[in-house]
């Protein structure tokens, strides 16, 4: 989704990273269009999500070196599970890698079972920018998941500087994390909110809870912030009400669909005019909706 006026200024299209703040950088990679996150401070930098395999996660390292040789990244912090964020943690051999508990639980799950759809399905995949070679280095990679988690909030103090992480529920998966650098007005929200596509509602979202928790962390964010989506432009405070309310939207549908007796085939086949997404882009939505308002069984 590009919205007329969602971009907060800055043209990431170049390649490489861009100073979006004070020391505070965003590279936009074509494959899977994901955004990574650079925070330099006095003692060392805080990368934000490192691409998809380790291979692309050492391009990343070569982009941070033609900005500075001098530069050490001692902390990386995944925004949460998903591969083509976090595969890439496993360049970055000396920082920390710090993430939400749900993340620590589930990594390697979600990491084998990604391979497998891999494996089924090499590619390649114009519409995400991969080729059967990133395909396979996504596939070769040994995955690293984070050395630290946390429940609700933790702290990076980078000396003159600090980079904080917060949890405020579930949404795009269960274990998304808000990333913020308050001195700067810099938010990095991963795949809670996306400005190229619509958001992406998988098989491990909670699209019930999804808008809340942007509400939650709404509350943190103003006119003067920017905030870096996991794909796409950077985007304002406008922007993510606009998103929010969209996703509220989407639960709204599911919940009046469900509670209303309509079976789940007949929910997935009808669309509403108050949708703000296509019906065919829905179906885990749907389907996870559904679940989540069945009456466990006694």
């Amino acid at each position: 989704m590009t919205a007329p006026g969602s971009e907060a200024g800055h043209d990431l299209s170049s390649g490489g990273f861009v100073e979006v703040a004070d020391r505070v950088f965003v590279a936009r990679y074509r494959q899977w269009d994901v955004n990574v996150g650079l925070v330099l401070g006095r003692h060392g930098a805080v990368v934000v999500d490192t691409r998809a395999s380790d291979v692309q996660g050492a391009g990343v390292l070569a982009d941070i070196r033609r900005l500075g040789r001098d530069i050490e990244v001692r902390h990386v912090i995944s925004s949460h599970v998903h591969f083509d964020h976090t595969f890439g943690n496993a360049a970055f051999e000396t920082a920390i890698v710090h993430a939400h508990d749900n993340v620590g639980r589930t990594t390697h799950t979600a990491a084998e079972q990604i391979k497998a759809a891999f494996r089924a399905d090499p590619g390649p995949a114009p519409e995400f920018g991969y080729t059967e070679t990133d395909a396979a280095e996504v596939m070769a990679t040994v995955v690293r998941g984070p050395d630290r988690t946390f429940g609700s909030n933790a702290t990076i103090d980078l000396g003159d500087r600090v980079v904080t992480m917060a949890y405020a529920g579930r949404g795009h998966t269960d274990g998304d994390v808000a990333v913020l650098v308050p001195d700067t007005d810099v938010m990095f929200l991963g795949d809670l909110v996306e400005e190229s596509a619509h958001p992406s509602f998988g098989d491990d979202c909670w699209p019930l809870e999804w808008a809340d928790t942007l509400t939650s962390h709404l509350v943190e964010v103003s006119g003067r912030t920017v905030v870096v989506p996991g794909h796409g432009r950077p985007v304002d405070e406008d922007f993510v009400r606009r998103q929010r309310d969209e996703v509220a939207s989407v639960a709204a549908v599911i919940r009046e669909r469900r509670l209303g007796g309509v079976s789940l085939e007949e929910a997935l086949r009808d669309p509403d005019a108050r949708l703000p997404y296509p019906l065919d882009h829905l179906d885990s939505a749907f389907r996870r909706g559904w679940d989540h308002l069945t009456p466990p069984t006694t």
